[in-house]
């Protein structure tokens, strides 16, 4: 099983800006004008010192490094037979904590700013709260776009005036091109899970590839108002042809569309459609999600897409704070088993979960006993430390807890793991506040013991 924040919700430092540096160097200067003593004006030589200390300064702040959140990279792509560009997009831990690992969400329309802008930004704030499963976005950029995410159509390939779809070679762009790229720059922090997000067109490449040949391209499919016209229903027919094999489709796909306009009429009706196929062939295998946004159009049901559907592909793979509630309010079943349950049967059929940090499901386990919910949060750490067995947060929190409902003896074998941990891990604090929080076991171990 997989964890990808070992320490839960962290600060992230801020990137500099490289304007930053010049100014800094002139606050630097400005203070040694007022430091000035005498009662004159200063010399021509003290202000030739202080403008050499200013260039002295800013060289020395812009010599340091600058860390970069984005890249973007030029391809020769043999696919195409020309020039194709891919922008990166590094969400905020991905220099600080080098433990992290990060699944690749490939953006379509990677070339049209608002668009790429948008999703980018919304993933990067979701990943820093952890809404979203952690992730580097890489947006794909095209040049006829209609044209390279549409299928093939019949006609004469040799008639200059042919319009054939180029998916095939954008789906090899991404097999030959893209992939190994990517992998060869940041496959030492990833993930081996791809997800594939797409708006109108986009969306019909989406599920184009999907149920092609290709669809161990990508682990997970988003399509936003999938653009499915009267020309591309062959859509339908290929979903038909793949589910009737009877082999299941283990990936997970959500789509979306607006009410509002004649393309959502037609695109929503297309999901529909899609909907009612997957009903007849119910073992279909896919973890199908699907939204309709109320009063929304084909471009405003854009951004309420981006974020529902990458919140229920999180929520496809790993347990979040809904589902630890809705779990927490069903008397049927103990919180273990639910727990057990979800991440076996992830596991086993899509080969992909994520497990919560432990920072995580400690103020899990403090919101569920703040609902009094006691029994459910003591599951929770005990769940959680068997996912993160040298985590100190988590086994001194559950001590608490403990130690709060009077099971004082639990609560004293709670912080003597809790001290265990903490020499586990006190390298990554200061000296100081390791042996704080070593005093404080011992002044609570002590008092439990002596029956205080």
């Amino acid at each position: 099983m997989l964890s990808m924040y070992p320490s839960g919700l962290r600060k992230i430092k801020k990137q500099v800006i490289p304007i930053r540096l010049y100014r800094n160097a002139t606050i630097i200067v400005f203070c040694c004008l007022l430091n000035n003593q005498t009662p004159h004006k200063p010399s021509i030589m003290k202000i030739k010192t202080l403008f050499c200390l200013f260039y002295f300064v800013a060289f020395q702040l812009s010599a340091q490094e600058v860390q970069k959140f984005k890249f973007d990279y030029t391809i020769q792509s043999e696919a195409f037979g020309d020039e194709r560009e891919i922008s990166v997009y590094l969400p905020p831990s991905f220099y600080e904590y080098p433990e992290d690992r990060f699944t690749v969400t490939y953006i379509l329309d990677g070339h049209f700013d608002p668009f790429i802008d948008l999703a980018a930004k919304t993933i990067e704030y979701n990943t820093y709260m952890y809404k979203y499963t952690p992730t580097i976005v890489v947006g794909v950029h095209a040049k006829q776009r209609g044209w390279e995410f549409s299928a093939p159509q019949e006609g004469d390939e040799d008639d200059q005036n042919y319009k054939g779809g180029r998916a095939p070679e954008l789906q090899q762009h991404f097999k030959n091109e893209i992939f190994p790229l990517v992998d060869s720059i940041y496959g030492a922090k990833t993930l081996p899970f791809r997800n594939i997000v797409g708006h109108s067109s986009g969306g019909v490449f989406v599920l184009y590839t999907l149920f092609s040949e290709e669809s161990d391209l990508f682990d997970g499919y988003i399509g936003i108002s999938p653009g499915i016209r009267s020309d591309s229903e062959y859509i339908f027919d290929q979903a038909v042809i793949r589910l009737k094999t009877g082999k299941k489709l283990p990936k997970f796909l959500y789509c979306s569309s607006g009410t509002v306009g004649e393309r959502e009429e037609l695109f929503g009706g297309a999901v529909a459609k899609l909907d009612s196929i997957f009903k007849i062939y119910p073992e279909h295998g896919l973890i199908w999600k699907q939204s309709k946004f109320e009063g929304m159009g084909h471009w405003t049901c854009v951004p309420p897409s981006i974020n529902t559907g990458m919140v229920e592909l999180t929520r496809a793979f790993r347990v979040d704070e809904k589902m630890f509630f809705d779990y927490a309010n069903n008397e049927g079943l103990s919180m273990t088993q639910q727990l057990e349950s979800f991440y076996e049967n992830r596991k086993k059929e899509y080969g992909f979960v994520e497990i919560p940090p432990g920072g995580y499901l400690s103020r899990i386990a403090w919101e569920l006993q703040d609902k009094g919910k006691v029994e459910q949060a003591l599951e929770v750490y005990d769940w959680g430390m068997k996912q993160h067995p040298e985590h100190y947060t988590l086994v001194r929190s559950k001590a608490r807890l403990l130690q709060k409902v009077g099971k004082n003896k639990a609560a004293y074998s709670a912080y003597a793991k809790a001290l265990e941990n903490l020499e586990i891990v006190k390298g990554k604090m200061s000296e100081e506040d390791y042996v704080e929080k070593k005093n404080k076991l011992n002044k609570i171990m002590g008092e439990l013991k002596e029956g205080k």
